[in-house]
């Protein structure tokens, strides 16, 4: 079970560093074909404040997805509690979102299961 966890805990990391990479890439991709389609400041402006208050959204959006996996890492009980919330808001992002969040719930469900005990089941199948 904590190998799930801390593999759960670099998945989160890594989802939140893919977010914050793709998000930086796309705003260049944005901000170098707007130069050359619009020439007036005033919409340039708004364009820029639209983008940074999008790139400070996914900054705190990814924050917790960090500190879910370094608690994970460290195997405190809280961050699989906010592992599963961020599994559950990241599963309509398909395809890692989604893949992320089935494994933060199947990890959660695994941790609250009384009967799940992976020593056990591998000792009776050894019968």
């Amino acid at each position: 079970m904590e190998k799930h966890k801390k593999t759960l805990g670099i998945l989160l990391i890594c989802y939140a560093a893919l977010k914050i990479v793709l998000f930086i890439v796309g705003l260049q991709i944005l901000s170098a074909a707007l130069q050359f389609v619009v020439n007036d400041t005033e919409i340039m402006f708004a364009t820029y404040i639209i983008k940074y208050v999008i790139g400070t959204l996914v900054v705190f959006y990814a924050i917790p997805a960090v500190i879910a996996g370094i608690g994970l890492m460290q195997d405190k009980k809280w961050a699989l509690i906010l592992a599963l919330i961020i599994g559950v808001i990241s599963l309509p992002v398909f395809p890692f979102g989604t893949a992320v969040g089935v494994y933060a719930i199947i990890v959660f469900l695994m941790d609250q299961s009384p009967t799940y005990n992976p020593k056990e089941t591998a000792s009776t199948q050894d019968r």
